[in-house]
């Protein structure tokens, strides 16, 4: 190996370990310095300047250049690095245990390298399952070569480390007698190369006499043991050749192949990138013999190209918990599948680092790895110009969006020719892929994106610039014009967003409320926001600021007034949107609804908690005090004695003075009628709920008229106690006008909770009409959902229902059986036995 390719591959190594990316003259002298640092020895600035081009080259480096370098990057002896073989070489020719340990050496310089270069730490990187059934199928098969093939960010070169470790080089190998040799392709090939000859290489490395038969010296060495050297071949994605040269590569490569048919002592493994693959197969395509010699792998996908798969699940908890101070159980497992990508989890280990505390429910963590990925391999990139024209001219194409992400490759002639460079790069980086449809029987070539969420992400950025970077409520009645009914219209509200919260416009942020979004929608775009607040106040002193000159909070929970208790992500963004609170005011209101949900789990602790936290507020505007009904609760379920005050009195005796006429229906208004409600679950009756939600109707007249979510939750909770305790004509009518209003979900906004409080009222229906089978189900649906959300009240109402069913029926075993789980229920969740008991005859119950 000549001086020129040490040289270069010296230059490699410099700028991986340095960790500069596009070196000028002014890193030149950093580099001196370190490595003065390092090794106590000096080379000048200017040397290292006439190393990169940046100063005229007189004379040949000196061997004590070469030699001090070569022990910088590698941190030992120069012998580790393949290169380096060549400096102090006196090419005599070595026996074959000498040329074993020189293969060692080499492959683990190799690996060194890439444990150094990892993005994450190594030890949290896993060996992948699949390669190992996959290598272990090659390695006993008759076929002489694979590939491991996948976009870019799959991992391949970790991949290929681990399987090297643990099949060749580890304490325990599973193949003692076999010999890898790992290679890096842009070490191995350099353009200086008169001519690129795979087996000649080999040689050269190996110090193998050029006389010499490779393939029968390596066949008889391994044949008393039967062994086998397995040739590792990685890093084609760094190597820099003209196309020319790229050709010849390949064509050695191809040569190396068809010289090995013959012997099966020798194996050789590629790890490449898709783009790379479509390149070589090029080459062996046409080859019957060639293809037969190609071992695919078992997860092969040919419109991919691809053989590796995203991660497991499992694969994804192992790596997670190999992360420091990161439980498996904290990530969201929306998250998770996002994670199956191995360079978002490498993202994502980074934004961890920042960030110790970076954990968010919804998929803020999704848009910032998506962000970091398109800053990484293209903003930061060669030709990032070129690509972001290229990019935007694709997006333009496609009707930005309408006709789907990708477009005839005819249609892109003239930015083909312009933007060549950038164009080779976007397809090798694994940002665009070219495929072929047939039209009309004819193959017609496409390009397209990869990966949607690319692709969604500059057709938000081209949309932007379309609004000339003004997002208003124009801005968001187009995107739910245009894209409608299709799925990036969700992708594309979330990405503006993110843009509205990271440049402060918080204004615009109301104006998505003004969409005909769906409850699921509503309710994870509130917590979306509330989260990407929450990141924005980590770093930006001025989020309170903004939100109290923007009035946001009171959108906030003004929106938050269907309460949602079932879905998830209503009840995150309460908590979240505490966390930024920018008054007491607004801290108390989110404070109550979480006391409604604490009361409804008739969990003790959390209602402790939470009466310390309402301590804290002074319900001066409210027409009850939120900590005082919840006070009231909490010693009804801790079974302590309580002076009987106004409040419990009016509820037994079902008066109401607090429910004044004129008070606008606003959140605070509604949680103060839901606290009532509430309340009176504990200290009232069913006849206590229906008068409090008549007179609730009485006073806002024109609220219930309009069938909002409020009102018809109320609606709902009046049809439950009537079902309770007055069934009968007008109880069946009420439950008809429910089912329908249910039903046109598209006019009415419905909320999950109250869905379920119509099943309850159904299932109690069903019982009152004799079709006991059907409430049995219906309650058994209701108990499912309620457990989930921690709803233990309403479960427990349930429990009691199917019991009470199952004793009409006299079904002894059944009644047992649900008595029993409603038995061992409490006990888990440290419910007291006197909440909500059974009738005593129930208690008691005996087979009659």
């Amino acid at each position: 190996m000549d001086e020129i390719s040490i040289l270069n591959e010296l230059k490699g190594l410099i700028l991986i370990k340095t960790g500069i990316r596009t070196i000028t003259p002014a890193d030149c002298k950093r580099i001196s310095i370190e490595i003065s640092k390092t090794l106590n020895k000096n080379v000048s600035e200017t040397t290292i300047k006439r190393l990169f081009g940046f100063a005229v080259v007189k004379h040949n480096f000196s061997k004590f250049t070469l030699t001090t370098l070569s022990e910088y990057v590698s941190g030992e002896n120069l012998e580790n690095w393949p290169a380096s073989v060549a400096i102090n070489a006196d090419n005599t020719p070595l026996n074959w245990p000498a040329i074993k340990n020189k293969i060692a050496k080499v492959t683990d310089f190799t690996l060194k390298g890439i444990r150094n270069r990892s993005g994450m730490p190594y030890q949290m990187t896993i060996s992948r399952k699949f390669a190992e059934h996959d290598f272990e199928d090659f390695f006993k098969s008759d076929h002489n070569y694979m590939a491991f093939i996948s976009q870019p960010g799959y991992g391949k070169t970790i991949l290929l480390s681990h399987l090297a470790e643990k099949f060749f080089t580890g304490e325990c190998p599973n193949y003692k007698e076999s010999t890898v040799l790992f290679i890096q392709a842009y070490s191995f090939f350099t353009a200086e190369q008169i001519v690129l000859n795979f087996e000649d290489q080999l040689k050269s490395l190996l110090n193998i006499s050029k006389k010499e038969n490779l393939i029968n010296y390596i066949d008889h060495s391994y044949r008393q043991t039967g062994g086998k050297l397995i040739l590792f071949l990685d890093g084609f994605s760094e190597l820099v050749l003209k196309k020319d040269l790229k050709k010849q590569m390949f064509d050695s490569i191809v040569n190396f192949i068809c010289a090995i048919e013959h012997t099966a002592s020798i194996k050789l493994v590629m790890g490449m990138r898709s783009a790379t693959w479509i390149r070589f197969y090029e080459k062996i395509r046409h080859s019957a013999y060639l293809k037969a010699k190609w071992f695919s792998g078992n997860y092969f996908r040919i419109k991919e190209v691809s053989n590796v798969p995203q991660l497991t699940e499992r694969e994804v908890d192992l790596i997670i918990s190999r992360i420091e101070n990161l439980d498996t159980h904290e990530i969201n497992p929306k998250l998770k599948a996002q994670l199956k990508f191995p360079f978002h989890i490498q993202l994502y280990y980074q934004l961890r680092e920042e960030d110790p505390d970076f954990n968010f429910s919804t998929s803020i963590t999704f848009h910032e790895l998506i962000s970091r990925f398109i800053q990484e391999n293209i903003y930061r990139s060669n030709y990032y110009t070129e690509k972001i024209l290229f990019l935007k001219k694709i997006i333009q194409l496609t009707g930005y969006g309408k006709n789907g992400n990708s477009v005839p490759k005819d249609h892109l002639i003239a930015e083909l020719s312009a933007f060549k460079n950038a164009y080779t790069e976007l397809l090798a980086d694994g940002i665009l892929m070219e495929e072929k449809r047939y039209e009309d029987y004819h193959p017609r070539e496409f390009v397209r994106f990869i990966h949607p969420h690319i692709f969604e992400y500059f057709l938000f950025i081209e949309l932007l610039e379309k609004f000339h970077l003004q997002v208003d409520g124009e801005f968001f009645k187009y995107i739910q014009s245009k894209y409608e009914n299709e799925n990036v219209r969700f992708q594309l509200l979330q990405w503006t967003i993110r843009f509205i919260v990271r440049i402060g416009d918080l204004k615009s942020l109301g104006n998505i409320f003004d969409l005909p979004l769906n409850r699921f929608e509503h309710n994870y775009l509130i917590l979306f926001i509330a989260e990407n607040l929450k990141y924005r106040s980590r770093s930006s002193s001025d989020t309170v600021l903004l939100l109290k000159e923007h009035k946001l909070h009171d959108i906030m929970i003004s929106e938050l007034g269907n309460f949602d208790f079932v879905d998830s992500s209503y009840k995150e963004a309460l908590n979240v949107l505490m966390e930024v609170s920018d008054s007491n005011s607004h801290s108390l209101s989110y404070q109550s609804m979480l006391a409604i949900l604490d009361i409804l789990s008739l969990d003790e602790v959390k209602i402790a908690a939470r009466l310390d936290e309402l301590a804290r507020y002074e319900a001066i505007k409210w027409p009850i005090d939120p900590y005082e009904v919840t006070l009231m609760v909490y010693s009804k379920i801790t079974n302590k004695d309580i002076e009987k005050n106004q409040l419990i009195n009016n509820i037994e005796n079902l008066e109401y003075p607090f429910f004044k006429p004129g008070k606008v229906l606003n959140t605070q208004q509604g949680i103060t009628y839901l606290l009532i409600i509430v309340l009176n679950l504990f200290y009232g009756s069913d006849e206590g709920t229906i008068k409090i939600i008549e007179t609730i109707a009485k006073l806002h007249p024109d609220v219930f008229s309009k069938r909002s979510a409020f009102s018809i939750l109320m609606m709902n909770l009046l049809a439950l106690s009537a079902a309770r305790i007055n069934p009968g004509k007008k109880t069946d009518q009420l439950e008809r006008i429910l089912i329908g209003l249910h039903e046109n979900k598209c006019r009415f906004k419905i909320t999950q909770y109250a869905e379920s409080i119509l099943k309850m009222t159904q299932a109690y229906q069903l019982r009152n009409k004799g079709e006991y089978l059907l409430a049995c189900q219906y309650c058994d649906e209701c108990i499912q959902l309620f457990k989930r959300n921690d709803l233990n009240l309403n479960c427990l109402l349930m429990y009691n229902l199917i019991i009470s069913i199952y004793s009409d029926l006299n079904i002894v075993a059944k009644v047992n059986e649900y008595k029993y789980e409603r038995l061992c229920f409490m006990e888990e969740r440290n419910i007291p036995g006197s909440i909500f008991s059974l009738p005593k005859e129930l208690t008691d119950f005996k087979h009659r």
